[in-house]
């Protein structure tokens, strides 16, 4: 096989994905816990986007706050899985 070939197979693998990728972050999901009183939204490339709690949970000060942190926990922990995950494939993709 021509390396040249398989080269620009791999670059037009990598193109889709990336499409593919932002096509993902178009999709958004709702849902909620707790007849409403707490909502989360996340887009098609599992990214926590918005954490909604109902005032009467929370100190009215330290709600956005605490949704806020809520947001970036979930996102650095969905990260580092990401990361780790890729690991374990590169690594597997290394036998191949």
């Amino acid at each position: 096989m021509d390396i040249t070939k398989l080269f620009g197979q791999v670059e037009q693998v990598r193109k889709k994905m990336e499409e593919f990728k932002q096509e993902m972050a178009q999709v958004e999901v709702t849902k909620e816990t707790g007849a409403g009183l707490v909502k989360a939204t996340v887009n098609g490339n599992k990214e926590l986007l918005s954490v909604s709690i109902d005032p009467s949970l929370l100190n009215k000060q330290d709600q956005k706050m605490v949704q806020d942190l809520i947001v970036g926990a979930v996102n650095l922990a969905l990260e580092e899985v990401e990361n780790k995950v890729q690991a374990v494939i590169q690594k597997s993709a290394i036998g191949i």
